[in-house]
Parts: C-alpha cells; sequence; structure tokens
C-alpha cells in the first residue's frame, strides 16, 4: 500500500524499472505508460514533497510537448491521484 511520498517514489520507479526491463516487446501502449513512469520519475527526483511536485505537473513550467502529453496520458491518472492522496493526508515520508 503507498501511504507515503517515498513510497509512491519508490512505486513509480519499480514500475518504470519494470517496464524498461521488456521494452523490446511492448506495444506503443507499453512504450507509452514506460515514457508516463520516466517522466514522472525524472520530476520527482527534483522534488522533496508530493506538494512540491503536484505544484509543478500542474504550472508546467518548463515542460517540453512530450511531457506535457505524458502527464496528460490516462497511464499517469492513478499514480496523480495517489499522489494527491498522499499530500491530503500529510504523508511526506516512512
Amino acid at each position: 500500500m503507498i501511504t507515503s511520498y517515498d513510497d509512491w517514489k519508490a512505486a513509480v520507479d519499480t514500475e518504470h524499472r519494470k517496464l524498461y526491463e521488456v521494452s523490446h516487446y511492448l506495444n506503443d501502449n507499453g512504450k507509452e505508460r514506460m515514457r508516463v513512469f520516466s517522466v514522472l520519475e525524472n520530476l520527482a527526483a527534483f522534488c522533496e514533497t508530493p506538494e512540491e511536485l503536484l505544484a509543478w505537473i500542474e504550472s508546467r513550467e518548463g515542460f517540453d510537448k512530450y511531457d506535457v502529453a505524458a502527464l496528460e496520458s490516462g497511464h499517469a491518472t492513478i499514480a496523480i491521484k495517489s499522489l494527491r492522496n498522499i499530500s491530503r493526508k500529510g504523508g511526506k515520508t516512512k
């Protein structure tokens, strides 16, 4: 169960790594999912709190069109919703 920002970052990393390991076998939908989790992982590396990451995602400051497309993808919906829930509950760390 994901209850903290650290848990969320670990889950995003795990999902990205899992997809990367089988990237040669992914169809277009799988490649899009891998891109989404890559973007989320990269953004999270620069943010100390879920609130900081959410604010950056919402502002889209410095994002290129591929980052925006990834964050608007249906694959990002659950991950971002989970991040919002962690933020509301104040789950910064484990």
